[in-house]
């Protein structure tokens, strides 16, 4: 059974230039929809927060990162709450 139908992600080091930055991108070119990731992973090279799914900001250590798969639940939306924070990303889609 396959679940996806592709990949997204960073496509070099990058930086939020604001705060709830959101990084979870478009599902395409000019959709206000975003990408649904049913498996995600997220490094963090400052302490941050983060939100997700609109849910209550969790704490991520420096280098810690985030990931999840296909048992948990989809992620719609990774908002970093902090300025400055130097990030990476990579998900499959549905």
């Amino acid at each position: 059974m396959i679940l996806g139908s592709g990949y997204k992600g960073s496509s070099k080091l990058e930086s939020t230039n604001s705060e709830n930055f959101e990084i979870v991108p478009p599902d395409s070119q000019g959709s206000k929809k975003l990408t649904q990731f049913y498996k995600f992973q997220f490094r963090n090279d400052q302490d941050c927060s983060v939100s997700i799914n609109h849910g209550e900001p969790i704490f991520i250590r420096a280098g810690d990162g985030f990931s999840m798969d296909h048992i948990d639940a989809p992620i719609f939306s990774f908002v970093i709450k902090e300025k400055g924070i130097q990030y990476n990303f990579a998900g499959a889609h549905t």
